[in-house]
């Protein structure tokens, strides 16, 4: 059983050898950005160099997947929003929002995925990753509209909206999920095996049940449905204490569910058995940035113990992660 093979099995609970061990986030670092040469901000805008630092993750470190792209402040220049803050060791940032009232949503239109922001630079470096024929799930990722919506808007005042003028925003969700659907188009078409939809903005601290009913819930279930229509398995991504939404996660029609390192893996097995794939959760700053390659591989075990179908960071790694740590993580499901 290939890694490919091993992790859609997985998703589409069925029987598998093993767990996989994957980084459906990002998984770039300084580490293997030394290793391949090529490094940020850099391999941000240059598609070879983007699959290059991609792969190591897999062909270095000795994760079972490949993803790209790194951040997520792609979605947000293909609507012209100002981005910056990148370095070697961090991501790019969005700077400057593009709507400021209800006019501009009004006039926003939907980008395409083919020629607007960073997204073709990502489209490409999918596409030569395909072309390696490679036997490792090929990750491709989409910003869900509640967490894009707060990025092109500003998220203070996208929050604000959900309250003052939930009309406006729900718009504003509607056009980003038009948005998503091009650009889950656009990555089948490029080659990915699957899609990471990321909401990390929709968790439970920011939204409540019937918040994320009403503004998160309908949307992701569009995106996830145009995305099993392409024979496409989606694993969705939510920061934070997810438990007050968790039956609304499932009923999304994920695949997968991934949780980060805040959700006890127990608990979130006992939800997901029977439904969809349990996701998760190895920290990415206590366990994989500051711990010890021992503690790492202790650490990925109890996840293991605790059910997890897909052993996985509960978040993107972080840049200055070492590689022992990662390759530590790898060697755990041995």
């Amino acid at each position: 059983m290939n890694g490919r093979e091993r992790l859609i099995a997985s998703l589409m609970l069925e029987e598998v050898d093993r767990v996989p061990v994957v980084s459906h986030l990002q998984a770039a670092t300084v580490d293997l950005m030394e290793i391949t040469g090529c490094y940020w901000p850099e391999a941000n805008q240059d598609a070879s160099q983007m699959a290059t630092l991609a792969l190591a993750a897999n062909r270095v470190a000795g994760l079972e997947s490949v993803k790209v792209p790194f951040d997520v402040a792609l979605d947000p220049t293909a609507f012209g929003a100002g981005i910056g803050n990148e370095a070697i060791d961090r991501l790019p940032s969005v700077l400057e929002p593009v709507i400021y009232s209800a006019d501009d949503v009004d006039k926003l239109e939907i980008p395409n995925p083919y020629t607007d922001g960073r997204v073709p630079i990502a489209l490409e470096a999918l596409q030569i990753l395909d072309s390696m024929s490679l036997t490792i799930p090929i990750f491709g990722g989409i910003i869900a509209p509640f967490m894009l919506a707060g990025q092109i808007r500003g998220e203070e005042n996208a929050i604000m909206d959900t309250v003052l003028d939930p009309d406006m925003m729900k718009k504003l969700l509607s056009k980003c999920t038009e948005w998503a659907i091009l650009y889950v188009e656009a990555q089948s078409k490029a080659g990915v095996d699957v899609i990471s939809l990321i909401d990390a903005t929709a968790s439970g601290t920011i939204l409540s049940p019937e918040m994320y009913e009403e503004l998160a819930l309908p949307f992701q279930r569009k995106i996830i449905n145009v995305a099993h229509s392409m024979d496409l398995p989606v694993i969705l991504h939510i920061c934070g204490d997810t438990m007050a939404n968790f039956e609304m996660m499932i009923s999304t029609g994920a695949d997968g569910i991934s949780v980060d390192q805040v959700m006890d893996m127990n608990w979130v097995k006992g939800q997901t058995t029977g439904k969809c794939a349990a996701v998760g959760n190895v920290s990415p700053t206590t366990t994989l940035l500051f711990h010890t390659p021992e503690d790492v591989e202790r650490s990925c075990r109890t996840i293991i113990d605790a059910g997890t179908d897909i052993l996985a960071p509960g978040c993107g790694i972080a840049p200055r992660t070492p590689l022992a740590n990662m390759q530590a993580m790898a060697r755990s499901i041995l």
